[in-house]
């Protein structure tokens, strides 16, 4: 590769990308010769994805991150503003659900803050960055289970009558309206959301074997899309993230390459805006 090829390389920041379509996706960026930044809870875990690229002839590096700590949040920001000038693409696809009720040290139910709040919080950060690109992109890896979703006003986290499902589907909603309203307070910013396919991947660590798949093949069979391995699962990312021909196109959520309407619970701007300022109030950061 030659020094013109280095320059032209985009910088990539794909987070959960220790397992799954995380892991599978940063893969596949590094084999296209982007830049990889490799967000992972467990720095050990990145390290070995890190040299499974290497030897794939790619180049990686490892930012410790968890997106269920803000401390984390900010913690991992600070080390990539220090190290890297700009940010061209910003890919969302880490994300749990879980069987219990657990709260975070910050005092939020541990799926809204994972997949929601500290998302938020990581493109707020690294927004000056982003900004410095001549065409960043924000990609949200987003699921069908949006459409189950509801947004109770009086009781985001579900403190009462908890389902790790409903928590899970909330939080897709939640994701699909930050894309919305991302869009179009930073309209030189290209942020998109996809739904990749039904996969089972660690997101559903904490659920029952059993139950899990026919939830997942469920959500499969209501899209049409099939159940994709993680690597399958990858592609419809990957092209969001670098597709040529994506330039502009802003807003908007995929059904893997198809673009579609989401529910329109996800198409209500005055929630889009009321939810953003929730979370800007909720993690500190305007």
């Amino acid at each position: 590769m030659n020094s013109a090829d280095l320059t032209a390389r985009r910088t990539i920041l794909v987070t959960g990308a220790t397992s799954g379509i995380g892991r599978a996706s940063a893969r596949r960026l590094a084999k296209l010769g982007e830049r990889v930044v490799l967000g992972a809870r467990d720095p050990g875990r990145g390290a070995e994805v890190a040299d499974r690229i290497a030897a794939e002839g790619g180049a990686a590096e490892v930012l410790p991150l968890d997106l269920a700590s803000f401390e984390s949040v900010r913690a991992a920001a600070a080390r990539f503003a220090a190290t890297h000038a700009s940010l061209d693409v910003l890919v969302h696809n880490a994300g749990i659900a879980l069987r219990h009720r657990e709260v975070s040290r910050d005092g939020h139910e541990r799926t809204w803050q994972t997949n929601f709040l500290g998302a938020y919080l990581l493109t707020a950060l690294l927004m000056p960055a982003l900004r410095r690109s001549p065409k960043p992109r924000v990609v949200s890896v987003s699921s069908e289970a949006h459409a189950m979703g509801r947004i109770d006003w009086d009781d985001l986290e579900l403190r009462s009558l908890y389902d790790g499902f409903r928590a899970y589907a909330n939080s897709k909603l939640a994701q699909l309206l930050f894309t919305r309203e991302l869009a179009r307070r930073e309209p030189g910013v290209a942020a998109n959301a996809v739904h990749p396919g039904a996969v089972v991947t660690r997101v559903w660590r904490d659920r029952p074997r059993l139950p899990v798949r026919a939830m997942v093949h469920s959500i499969a069979w209501l899209a049409g899309t099939g159940l994709p391995t993680p690597s399958r699962g990858a592609a419809p990312v990957v092209r969001l993230a670098t597709g040529s021909g994506l330039d502009g196109v802003t807003g908007r959520y995929f059904r893997r390459f198809r673009e579609v309407d989401p529910s329109p619970a996800a198409r209500d701007d005055t929630a889009a805006a009321r939810l953003w300022e929730l979370a800007a109030k909720q993690t500190g950061e305007s």
